[in-house]
């Protein structure tokens, strides 16, 4: 099937109209204005094996103050040119409005991720596991998560993007997240290709989180400038 630039924003629109499902089941919903501006860096360490490092500042409150702090390290196994086995570590730190509160989560996480490249597009699928260790929480929450990226190639620098990652909580844990739908993040773009391997993308995301507590849903809106480092073209 040729792929065209028309047939690109159909596909992004149905990836944010499938964010829209959550609204009709709760009518309150909390907004709120973000910044996430993370960078993401690949090298490699030796033969199959290369390192990963990921830094995710997100900016919240209406773009007021530092919401969260996100630190990913870890390894990746690349098998073939496209398709690599991954495993790491990540520390998070949530902030509350005004810092009147800080609570920490340790994260441990596998995930595989596979590429294909038809013409002018690449095709990218990503599940991930993670095993969550909440502050104040007792006992392991684990999730897990599947992400579906397009990018549609303008010319030899720019191309268009678009992804939707939907997140599921396998288990529920006491005074923590309950078993079910935790959150949706639908992103639509555009990425420069810089020197060598780095580009960059800039963007809107729609972040839907599923509230089980009393408090109201919580949708995000944030410009995401997301930086890579030596990933893979």
């Amino acid at each position: 099937m040729k792929v065209t630039a028309r047939r690109w924003i159909l596909l992004c629109a149905l990836l944010m109209a499938g964010t829209a499902f959550p609204h009709a089941a709760r009518a309150n919903v909390d907004h709120d204005m973000q910044l996430w501006t993370p960078v993401t860096l690949d090298e490699p360490i030796r033969g199959k094996l290369r390192g990963y490092f990921e830094v995710v500042p997100r900016i919240g409150y209406n773009v007021s103050q530092i919401s969260q702090l996100l630190v990913r390290p870890g390894v990746e196994w690349r098998q073939t040119e496209n398709l690599g086995f991954f495993a790491g570590y990540l520390w998070q730190t949530n902030y509350s409005n005004q810092n009147s509160q800080v609570v920490h989560e340790n994260r441990i996480w596998q995930q595989i991720l596979y590429h294909k490249k038809i013409k002018r597009c690449a095709l990218y699928n990503r599940i991930r596991s993670e095993q969550r260790f909440l502050g104040g929480v007792n006992g392991c929450s684990n999730r897990l998560r599947y992400l579906v990226k397009l990018n549609y190639n303008l010319n030899k620098r720019f191309y268009l993007t678009g992804q939707d990652e939907l997140f599921i909580n396998l288990n529920t844990l006491n005074g923590g997240p309950e078993a079910g739908i935790d959150q949706n993040r639908c992103f639509f773009g555009v990425g420069m290709k810089a020197i060598k391997r780095n580009r960059i993308e800039v963007g809107y995301q729609l972040q839907y989180v599923n509230r089980t507590d009393n408090f109201d849903d919580q949708a995000n809106h944030a410009i995401v400038i997301q930086t890579f480092i030596g990933l893979r073209d």
